[in-house]
């Protein structure tokens, strides 16, 4: 054992994690020095400090109102104007190369019965491409389109990044270039015990460590030099998104456009909630300036109010999608002006100091994770744009029923439905259809694509490859 390693650990109060050292093997020792080196010692004693004497958060209702600054959907030809506009805007950004994009891919799918990273998992609704698939496809289209090449940097996590870098590897990469795609971990933080505030270890030889969020990517990036190598490209933008919404619009050029329009260091896209109970996020203003404040605490007679249109003035759904400026996250990821650090109370197995394993029915331990949309109210001009749900939000999320591999791939074939039909194909719900990206990022790109007749209860798979 390191000496310094070792006094570091006693100056701290933590040695215990040391109980089991001489019965380990070489292996098991080097293992553990190395995870007891990636923790921030000094960072962690607040971190504890914080738990520790962390009261009830209640929110004051009178310090919430809706939001000031959102672009909705368009209503009118003015509307679609003011769209047309963002969206060409939004195309000369990309025709510039100044855009790339980052993908939260550190979950399994567990709660689907799918024991993989779920980027792996078969989603199309008549070939079974994975959520990767599409996604690839969608930035390789992008890319040839717009003549440039797109940097595509993917989070894992100690659970998915070897099988994810396999997975992709065995695919290569869909097509795209492999010099245009980085991937690297994210980072974790020790769980320490809820009544002594010493780290838990999860066996005699490994610390009990777990993800620091989707936040923590902005500490990952930069550890991996991920901000100097967009700043070598000239990459001034980077588009954010999670690995369960296989509709999500990669980089949307309307998005682009009005988060340039507005001068805006962080846009993100909502959908309008399905009923006020729902279950999700709502960006509003908090003090006076945008947040996302938890649906627990919005007051059940706030998220039943309507403004004078007769909408909900608590409408905006977040579903993680995000437009954020380099500039931004590299101010973020270091220093005093780093994204808060939020304490979860969790229940998480352990080995006592006898060496005996327990797992608690009752949380037991502290966690640690930052969260990245606590950047939007440090940033300025934040921006909130509207899209469909049905367009480009349907994740998978649960095993059964709504957010469901069922009513996503459901969602996937109507869309695809939808986009014939607005093409000027006929075609009726039987038709089972699916498009890659590769052949169509929008509707107008099916035009022609066929021979003249109906498509009524064909099935088509629309790929660079496939037969009609």
């Amino acid at each position: 054992m390191d000496s310094n390693l070792k006094n570091l650990l006693s100056r701290y109060d933590q040695s215990q994690v040391l109980n089991f050292w001489e019965q380990l093997s070489a292996d098991q020792q080097r293992g553990l020095e190395a995870q007891l080196q990636s923790i921030d010692f000094e960072e962690l004693k607040g971190l504890i400090n914080q738990a520790f004497h962390k009261t009830e958060s209640t929110i004051n209702p009178d310090s919430i109102s809706p939001l000031k600054n959102s672009i909705c959907l368009p209503e009118n030809e003015k509307d679609r104007e003011e769209w047309a506009r963002a969206r060409e805007r939004g195309h000369k950004i990309l025709d510039a190369g100044k855009v790339a994009a980052v993908l939260v891919a550190g979950g399994q799918g567990s709660r689907l019965g799918f024991d993989h990273p779920k980027g792996m998992f078969p989603i199309g609704p008549v070939t079974d491409r994975t959520l990767f698939q599409i996604f690839f496809e969608q930035l390789l289209a992008l890319s040839n389109r717009h003549g440039v090449r797109i940097p595509y940097f993917i989070m894992t996590s100690d659970a998915t990044h070897d099988e994810t870098e396999s997975f992709l590897q065995e695919h290569s990469l869909f097509g795209y270039p492999q010099e245009d795609v980085f991937l690297f971990k994210q980072g974790t933080m020790p769980a320490v015990d809820d009544k002594t505030g010493k780290i838990l270890l999860k066996d005699p030889s490994t610390i009990a460590m777990s993800p620091d969020g989707h936040g923590g990517m902005l500490k990952a990036m930069q550890r991996a030099n991920l901000f100097e190598e967009m700043q070598q490209r000239g990459i001034d933008y980077l588009f954010y998104h999670q690995v369960d919404n296989p509709c999500v619009s990669m980089c949307d050029p309307a998005m682009l456009g009005f988060h340039v329009e507005q001068s805006a260091e962080i846009s993100t896209k909502v959908v309008a909630k399905r009923e006020p109970g729902e279950k999700v996020g709502v960006l509003a203003e908090f003090d006076g300036k945008q947040s996302i404040i938890e649906y627990s605490d919005l007051l059940e007679e706030m998220a039943q109010d309507y403004d004078e249109t007769g909408r909900l003035k608590y409408w905006a759904g977040n579903i993680a999608i995000h437009i954020m400026n380099r500039s931004l996250l590299e101010q973020l990821a270091t220093g005093d002006s780093r994204l808060p650090v939020h304490v979860a109370h969790k229940k998480v197995p352990f080995v006592d100091a006898a060496g005996q394993q327990h797992s608690p029915d009752e949380p037991n331990a502290y966690k640690f994770e930052r969260f990245i949309f606590d950047a939007i109210p440090r940033a300025k001009n934040p921006l909130v744009i509207e899209t469909s749900r049905e367009e480009e939000f349907n994740p998978v999320k649960n095993a059964e029923g709504n957010d469901s591999p069922a009513s996503s791939q459901a969602a996937l074939l109507a869309r695809a439905q939808r986009w014939m039909k607005i093409a000027r194909y006929s075609c009726d719900k039987k038709s089972k259809i699916e498009i890659s990206p590769l052949i169509a990022l929008e509707p107008k790109d099916l035009e022609k694509q066929f021979s003249e007749g109906d498509l009524e209860g064909a099935r088509i798979v629309l790929s660079p490859n496939s037969e009609e």
